[in-house]
């Protein structure tokens, strides 16, 4: 829904241009064991997942009300803002970097240059935060729970969230869904769009055949995303000086967006809870899209699942012939640009 023009219209650009965005490069150090020196062509999953999680990780260090300022040199960023960018720097010793994603994959047989789908990708995340990435300072507090996608039912489980939030742990929760056969089905597009509105909600990752994106807005049935498919070269970045002047590179000024039912089917939610009481909101606020909608729930809320089944990769969404492919190039949408405003 719009918020009214003008000032409503200022605050969702200043809002879309705060998160990170996170695109191809080129003239990297070589992504091992392939030697590929860009992702162009290939990683705007990775590109797209990488998106989400700095947001997760802007929301945890610095709020959700957090906005960049305009024309700020970079050292006068706030320090936690430069550590999480550097989290994601384009070099091999970067926690979550696209080399360090790219070698999570090839343990489950995907090499670099191959599709890795919605799920998958947040696998890889996952156990790189399992293995420490997110360090020992502010994001250490921070726990990252995917859940099973072979499960099929697109439910958050309170138990294991809470296990997870215990000892005075935030939360970021990863649920894949597949809500259609090939393109989201019209029964869920306002389920999709009113999940986004939901406080805990940090957008989804997916996308349409030949392209991957972040999604994290909606009005009515268009969704506004941030677009990987643009080839910058490599800036290197530091704590220190690395990038003086250049962190705009790392930030969109384009709102881009698209019609929902134009998205593949097969997407991965991502939402972040501080504390048990967020949880027990985000919950709620399920429920109440779900009674108000109704039909077949876009996400489900249970407490325990029914069996003992261990979450793990999956891999059929990648061999899915009707999947989301690898994307090689960017494409220009005709309804891409909008100066509107959004909800999300």
């Amino acid at each position: 829904e719009r918020r009214g023009g003008g000032e409503g219209a200022r605050l969702f650009r200043a809002d879309m241009r705060s998160r990170l965005w996170f695109s191809y490069r080129s003239g990297l150090q070589p992504i091992t064991p392939s030697g590929h020196t860009s992702d162009a062509g290939w990683g705007c999953m990775l590109r797209s997942a990488q998106m989400m999680f700095a947001q997760a990780m802007l929301v945890h260090t610095m709020g959700r009300e957090w906005r960049l300022p305009v024309d700020t040199p970079y050292l006068e960023l706030p320090s936690a803002y430069r550590s999480i960018l550097c989290m994601f720097a384009d070099r091999p010793d970067a926690p979550l970097s696209i080399h360090q994603i790219a070698r999570a994959g090839e343990e489950v047989g995907k090499k670099a240059g191959q599709w890795l789908g919605p799920n998958t990708v947040c696998a890889a995340m996952e156990r790189l935060c399992e293995r420490g990435a997110l360090g020992d300072g502010e994001l250490k507090g921070m726990r990252v729970l995917l859940f099973d996608s072979t499960d099929g039912d697109n439910t958050i489980y309170k138990s294991e969230c809470r296990a997870s939030l215990s000892g005075g742990n935030s939360l970021m929760i990863l649920l894949p869904v597949r809500l259609g056969t090939h393109m989201i089905d019209a029964s869920y597009i306002g389920k999709v769009a009113a999940t986004l509105s939901l406080k805990q909600s940090i957008g989804f990752i997916g996308g349409r055949p030949a392209s991957a994106h972040y999604f994290v807005a909606s009005r009515g049935s268009l969704i506004y995303f941030l677009d990987p498919h643009v080839t910058q070269p490599y800036v290197p970045v530091g704590l220190g000086g690395e990038a003086p002047g250049q962190h705009a590179t790392w930030h969109c000024d384009v709102q881009k967006r698209m019609a929902l039912k134009d998205i593949d089917a097969s997407l991965t939610f991502g939402f972040y809870c501080r504390s048990e009481l967020e949880l027990e909101e985000l919950c709620e606020g399920v429920l109440q899209i779900n009674e108000m909608l109704k039909g077949y729930a876009a996400i489900s809320i249970g407490y325990e699942r029914a069996s003992a089944d261990a979450g793990g990769w999956d891999d059929d969404e990648d061999d899915d012939e009707d999947a989301l492919g690898p994307a090689f190039g960017y494409e220009k949408e005709d309804s891409d640009e909008d100066d509107g405003s959004g909800r999300g």
